[in-house]
């Protein structure tokens, strides 16, 4: 009987049974109490796994609408108790990888912003899981735009190439226009080798005094 209790998940320690010391106590009347209370810890422990149950997936719920990374026990009850869901939060947790990824890219803030536009404008109004797809890419956008890296980067894509120019300059490399103007104020035509060599070539002429 012990060990039945203990499958069960249920002690001896939690029953308290009045029995007599009389020996007419009936015996048949002590079993059904026995039996009437494992039934009632075995109904008492079936709802409270069921409450468990309940509220572990409210929790779950509650943080894909939000955009939230799961847990890794959270994601292993999800896998197990609904399959489904578990491979369509694999896939929005890829599109939302796959845009932090192009975000840590960006050249400027205005980039930025053009990245999240396109990505949210990409996503299907078909797509049952639209909710949650916004919401993980808007997760992704907010902390991104709250660390130091956006912070760091410049506000348009212009005012980032010419940071990108300027240790060019400052290591004193002059662009290619510069060169072919200081290319142009030095150049001798007589010292262009065809025209030299006719001018060497020339007989020298003594004209008479």
């Amino acid at each position: 009987m012990e060990q039945l209790l203990l499958v069960a998940g249920i002690k001896m320690e939690k029953f308290n049974f009045e029995v007599s010391n009389d020996s007419k106590k009936d015996r048949a009347r002590l079993g059904e109490e026995i039996a009437s209370k494992i039934r009632e810890q075995v109904h008492e422990s079936s709802n409270d796994n069921s409450q468990n149950d309940e509220k572990m997936m409210r929790k779950i719920m509650a943080k894909l609408k939000s955009g939230k990374k799961l847990t890794t026990k959270e994601e292993n009850y999800l896998k197990q108790h609904n399959p489904e869901l578990y491979l369509q939060y694999l896939r929005i947790r890829r599109m939302a990888e796959a845009l932090e990824s192009r975000l840590k890219n960006a050249d400027s803030k205005e980039e930025v912003n053009d990245i999240i536009m396109e990505s949210l404008s990409a996503i299907s109004d078909k797509d049952p899981y639209k909710e949650y797809i916004v919401a993980a890419l808007d997760e992704v956008a907010k902390e991104f735009k709250n660390s130091d890296g956006y912070e760091a980067l410049p506000a348009t894509s212009e005012e980032a190439a010419e940071k990108n120019c300027s240790p060019k300059k400052a290591d004193g490399k002059s662009d290619s226009s510069d060169d072919e103007e200081n290319s142009d104020d030095d150049f001798d035509p007589m010292s262009w080798s065809p025209l030299q060599e006719i001018v060497d070539s020339m007989p020298t002429i003594d004209f008479p005094a």
